[in-house]
């Protein structure tokens, strides 16, 4: 990886010594709502606490306000959160369904409280918290009001809040951030504001996608802060919290963060800089490797590509006329089109079909076992 500035302070620890990796500008990206977005992004390590992030810098931000303009949450499903599927019986439920069962045993929540879910889209986070903890009230923010109709309908929704958290009136036992705060300039700076919306003894619950379990999650344009473990708790930390519980199996390849408000705020060891940096480069040279070989497979006749989101979604944009359909196991994508072509299940690959699985190779080669029948191949990434 060359080292050259790129200009914007650290998401993570506010240094200015951020370096680029050159080759992520030739790659494609996608959009964070899975939409196909060209090449031309830039990626970079900070050399002081190896924070793996983007610059912030006018071409970055005039991407996010046109990915924003017409960001359309779960359109491959008409709306209907992603499915996630439960390591004990295999079957799918939605991932804040998942997420909030999981984390309400580790919470030990009251019967009753109050709680504010920011970035709230259209509901999926609230509509789970209530079918879980029916007690409680809620109150959604977000940066506009298109979902305004879906959230207020949620029973015990309280209102959904257009603007800033810390303007929402009153204070809260939980806030949640599924899925926020990666996509934010000054991570540190908003978690610091929330101080004072969390009641005594709330608790802060963040999701997060894990790029070093998921390569895939470095091609999202709109994707501020790359997190690991480490840099989510940096950013914690400098905030003013103390976690209670960080994982990285509550969700496939998401870290899930409990954390409270603490006085004095405490720090946290930088990282190695060099080593995060050569894990950078040997991710980004396998997403090439990945989209190769995806394109070479489809040059060879039809093919399927196992997925709908992300990682379907920028391989669906390599594949030219190759790419045939798509395959899910989500009953709400099932039997729809998706980038023109039909979604099909597992079930419905025809005999002789070739389905590339484009997901991390250890998910990808125990989904491909699982999957496989006479007659029909499942490919996993090298």
């Amino acid at each position: 990886m060359a080292a050259t500035a790129v200009g914007s302070s650290c998401a993570f620890c506010r240094a200015a010594a951020v370096e680029d990796a050159p080759v992520y500008r030739y790659l494609r990206r996608v959009t964070s709502d899975c939409r196909p977005w060209p090449a031309g992004g830039r990626i970079g390590v900070c050399a002081t606490c190896a924070g793996v992030q983007k610059p912030v810098d006018d071409a970055f931000r005039a991407e996010i306000d046109a990915i924003y303009r017409s960001y359309a949450i779960y359109h491959q499903a008409d709306g209907a959160e992603q499915a996630v599927f439960a390591p004990a019986t295999g079957l799918p439920t939605s991932r804040s369904a998942m997420l909030l069962d999981t984390f309400r045993r580790h919470a030990r929540l009251p019967s009753h409280g109050r709680m504010l879910d920011i970035g709230c889209g259209n509901g999926a986070t609230i509509r789970a918290f209530q079918a879980g903890a029916p007690g409680w009230t809620h109150v959604g923010t977000e940066f506009d009001d298109r979902y305004r109709r879906e959230v207020e309908s949620i029973p015990n929704t309280e209102c959904m809040h257009v603007g800033e958290p810390a303007d929402v009136p009153g204070t809260f036992d939980v806030i949640t951030m599924i899925h926020v705060l990666e996509h934010l300039v000054d991570p540190i700076a908003f978690l610091a504001s929330l101080h004072g919306k969390l009641a005594a003894g709330g608790v802060l619950l963040v999701e997060v996608p894990h790029h070093v379990a998921n390569p895939f999650e470095l091609l999202i344009a709109d994707h501020r802060s790359h997190f690991d473990a480490r840099s989510l708790r940096r950013v914690l930390a400098a905030a003013g919290y103390g976690i209670v519980v960080l994982a990285d199996d509550w969700i496939p390849k998401e870290l899930s963060a409990v954390a409270r408000p603490v006085s004095p705020p405490y720090g946290e060891k930088d990282g190695d800089a060099a080593a995060v940096t050569a894990s950078l480069s040997r991710d980004l040279e396998w997403l090439r490797r990945t989209a190769d070989r995806f394109r070479a497979l489809a040059a060879h006749g039809p093919l399927g590509l196992f997925g709908t989101s992300i990682a379907g979604t920028w391989l669906a944009a390599e594949a030219g006329e190759g790419l045939a359909f798509f395959v899910d196991e989500d009953p709400a994508r099932i039997g729809k089109h998706y980038l023109g072509r039909p979604v099909l299940a597992p079930a419905d690959v025809p005999d002789a079909g070739r389905v590339f699985v484009g997901l991390p190779t250890t998910l990808a080669t125990a989904i491909c076992r699982r999957l496989a029948r006479p007659g029909v191949t499942f490919i996993p990434p090298d």
